[in-house]
């Protein structure tokens, strides 16, 4: 399995809205491949507020199909911005993983230590 992690910092106070964005569906659960989405909120970031976007992928292939796909780009067409226009969000840096060790309590159905 593949893994993308996207983390986004977004002007103090307006992560809440960047969150609300990411509660509309834009295709993403219907694309080959396509295994798991978390959107996290982190917690006690000073001077900025901080959104994590996890997406949990079959291979590397599916998510470069999702990444080149319409759907994808009609999802990022907007920037968020504020009242007075300023871009919400001020960087964001992704990191690429291979999925090496998974768990989950199903899998731990049955487990003896």
């Amino acid at each position: 399995m593949y893994m993308v992690s996207n983390t986004i910092q977004v002007l103090e106070g307006y992560g809440d809205q960047i969150l609300e964005r990411f509660k509309i569906r834009q295709g993403i659960e219907d694309m080959p491949g396509f295994k798991e989405l978390k959107v996290l909120k982190s917690l006690g970031k000073q001077g900025y507020d901080e959104v994590l976007v996890h997406t949990v992928w079959q291979d590397k292939a599916a998510f470069e199909n999702w990444f080149s796909s319409r759907e994808f780009h009609l999802a990022h067409r907007k920037p968020a911005r504020t009242e007075t226009g300023e871009k919400m969000v001020v960087s964001n840096s992704i990191d690429h993983y291979e999925v090496i060790v998974e768990s989950d309590t199903t899998l731990a159905v049955g487990y003896v230590g």
